[in-house]
């Protein structure tokens, strides 16, 4: 019995119910210096999605600047689609808890990332789910990163 698998990121289905993506301004970088990544997550149920959760992951040996998700936060708190309740930060993803998202609605969000240590790994995977289901879910494809000493 099979309770989860993958697909190779060439076979994944046409229009899955729940999008994201997430880019980087650039992966080759000097210790110490700044990365912006862009997340982009999109509901495409024909639904309001509710509850809706984003685990973006932390590359290693990088910080994320917990400024730009403060201010996100404080932006979207009059919106009624893609309000982002609060976030939490882990030392491998930052953890975003959205109100819900209205009918192919799109967020998109800029974080800054400080790398901290020379090194060469790839990121940590991006996921975005249904609280309440979270078979409803999508995956970022994973980015290599290297960083190099100053």
């Amino acid at each position: 019995m099979v309770g989860q698998y993958f697909l190779p990121w060439d076979k994944k289905p046409e229009q899955e119910a729940l999008s994201i993506d997430v880019a980087y301004d650039r992966t080759r970088l000097v210790q110490d210096d700044i990365a912006t990544a862009t997340a982009s997550i999109k509901n495409n149920l024909p639904k309001a999605a509710n509850m809706v959760m984003v685990d973006l992951g932390i590359p290693p040996g990088f910080d994320l600047l917990s400024e730009d998700l403060q201010d996100y936060h404080e932006k979207s708190a009059g919106q009624k689609s893609g309000r982002l309740e609060k976030f939490s930060l882990t030392a491998t993803q930052a953890i975003l808890y959205f109100d819900s998202f209205a009918p192919g609605d799109m967020v998109t969000l800029k974080f800054r990332l400080r790398a901290k240590y020379p090194i060469r790994a790839r990121t940590f995977r991006s996921r975005v789910y249904e609280y309440y289901d979270p078979e409803v879910s999508a995956v970022a494809r994973p980015v290599q990163v290297e960083v190099e000493q100053r």
